[in-house]
């Protein structure tokens, strides 16, 4: 597991979503064909109440289109 994405979901686990987001953001730019990825930072905004920010991505298509 990357570095990023480890320390994502410690901040994940530890409540402090905003972090759990930006940590995956970085994460996904480093390595854009994972899912579980965009899935983990899926969750992290839904515990925000970010509805917009999961719709956005799935508008764009960028989650398909990283495979």
């Amino acid at each position: 597991m990357a570095d990023l994405e480890k320390k994502a979901k410690e901040a994940f686990i530890d409540d402090h979503f905003e972090l759990a987001v930006d940590l995956y953001t970085q994460a996904i730019a480093l390595n854009p064909a994972n899912p579980d990825l965009f899935a983990d930072r899926a969750q992290a905004n839904i515990k925000l109440n970010n509805f917009t920010g999961n719709l956005t991505v799935a508008l764009t298509g960028q989650f398909l289109s990283s495979f």
